[in-house]
């Protein structure tokens, strides 16, 4: 069945539940640099997926898709214990996209691995993810590439001062990204879902956008050294 003409989803009290959880998980949790609330991110994000086709089960997942990486920290809890909570109160479903999500989950004493080491592990598995995990993680990514090209639009030139990778490791990130869910959007299983291509689509765009904005081109970018 084509994807296009698929009736949309109805949330039931679950995805109220996972808003709620979600919530709750990241009240304390704030946006790089503006201190804008975090749960404006999951609930772009979950709003992003709908858009373009999730299911329940895909919607829930896309707002609590940062329990694993930042849950640890804001509740004093551990991956697994909040892994297993979410697969006692949503399903194993949910777990296994939230975990396609992750980068990486802090150890006991919250550290993870380096950035390019885990960003590289991430854009190693996206040409093979499960269709689900695509949309997830390609809204994700396309809520955050365009809050940094909104940042620089409107005059904010310190905003990639707060990543890690500055700014040539953080937009040979989404170069990367971009064209790794363009090598995952091949597949038969992808093919058949129009909306996550024009969802990747859309990401493309946007990054071409930032690059342009910076005066690069999309083969400087795909050569800095960060993710070489």
């Amino acid at each position: 069945m084509n994807s296009a003409a698929q009736v949309p989803p109805v949330l039931t009290e679950k995805f109220e539940d996972a808003l709620l959880l979600a919530a709750r998980w990241h009240a304390t949790q704030t946006r790089k640099g503006s201190g804008v609330p975090y749960l404006s991110h999951l609930l772009g994000v979950a709003s992003l997926a709908l858009e373009f086709g999730a299911t329940e089960t895909e919607a829930i997942a896309a707002l609590l898709h940062d329990a694993l990486e930042d849950g640890p920290h804001n509740t004093g809890r551990s991956p697994a214990d909040l892994r297993t909570e979410i697969v006692s109160r949503f399903s194993e479903d949910v777990a296994v996209l939230v975990d396609a999500a992750t980068d990486a989950t802090p150890d006991p004493n919250g550290l993870k691995p380096a950035w390019a080491e885990r960003k590289s592990v991430y854009l190693a598995h996206l040409p093979s993810a499960p269709a689900s995990a695509l949309l997830i993680s390609a809204s994700d990514k396309l809520y955050n590439v365009r809050t940094i090209l909104a940042d620089l639009l409107t005059g904010d030139e310190g905003v990639f001062t707060r990543f890690t990778a500055g700014k040539e490791g953080t937009v040979q990130y989404y170069r990367l990204l971009s064209d790794a869910y363009r090598q995952a959007a091949q597949r038969p299983e992808v093919q058949a879902r129009p909306r996550l291509l024009a969802l990747f689509a859309e990401l493309e765009r946007t990054v071409f956008a930032l690059e342009r904005e910076l005066g690069l081109s999309a083969a400087q970018v795909r050569g800095f050294s960060a993710l070489g």
